[in-house]
């Protein structure tokens, strides 16, 4: 089962390491209007086919979604599980709780 993170313990771990990729699990047009730093995205409805070219199975992966309600990011982390992904956390909350904490957000598609 994915850990869950809070958005104080993402904010550290995007200052202090590179060593996890971050994930918006949203829509592409979601993910334009604003994400998180240093994400990329990979829609829930296209994960499997994208994780198994896009990510490591050795690296730490963080997904979030829209928030806490929202079961995408969830649902992501089960799939990234059953494709043999060990180390899996789902930020709770997600975008939501991220601005709500105060966090910038970036817009585009970088």
């Amino acid at each position: 089962m994915a850990r869950l993170m809070s958005s104080t313990e993402l904010r550290q771990r995007l200052d202090d390491t590179d060593d996890f990729v971050l994930v918006d699990v949203r829509t592409p047009d979601k993910f334009e209007e604003g994400h998180i730093p240093r994400s990329t995205n990979i829609p829930l409805d296209d994960m499997k086919e994208e994780a198994e070219d896009e990510l490591n199975k050795n690296q730490r992966v963080i997904v979030y979604g829209e928030n806490h309600d929202h079961p995408n990011s969830n649902s992501a982390a089960k799939v990234l599980e059953s494709m043999g992904f060990r180390k899996v956390s789902d930020f709770d909350g997600g975008i939501h709780a991220w601005e709500r904490a105060g966090f910038e957000l970036v817009e585009g598609s970088e």
